[in-house]
């Protein structure tokens, strides 16, 4: 599962086994920042917000790539971070 395949929305894996995948709005930069600040420096949060950005809005793992100067697995691993701490973020949210 990738960012790039559902217009702009993220998606999610749930627990549903009647609903595997749920679509969420990318988050909001301050969301992202509260998410990731203290994964990453500070001086990568931004860019690593913009490649995200770019992924969902169509870009691929090369073009991401080529232009941030990273390899295309670099790219593909960020993305992976980001939907699992996105997955766990939208998970303690929801919970009654």
């Amino acid at each position: 599962m990738n960012l790039r395949m559902h217009n702009g929305r993220v998606p999610l894996r749930t627990t549903n086994p009647d609903s595997p995948v749920r679509l969420v709005d990318f988050p909001s930069k301050e969301v992202f920042q509260s998410l990731f600040g203290n994964r990453v420096t500070a001086a990568n949060l931004e860019r690593y917000y913009l490649i995200m950005q770019g992924r969902v809005s169509g870009l691929t793992l090369k073009q991401l790539g080529v232009t941030n100067g990273l390899s295309v697995e670099r790219i593909r691993q960020l993305e992976a971070k980001f939907l699992r701490v996105l997955a766990k973020y939208y998970a303690r949210i929801e919970r009654p």
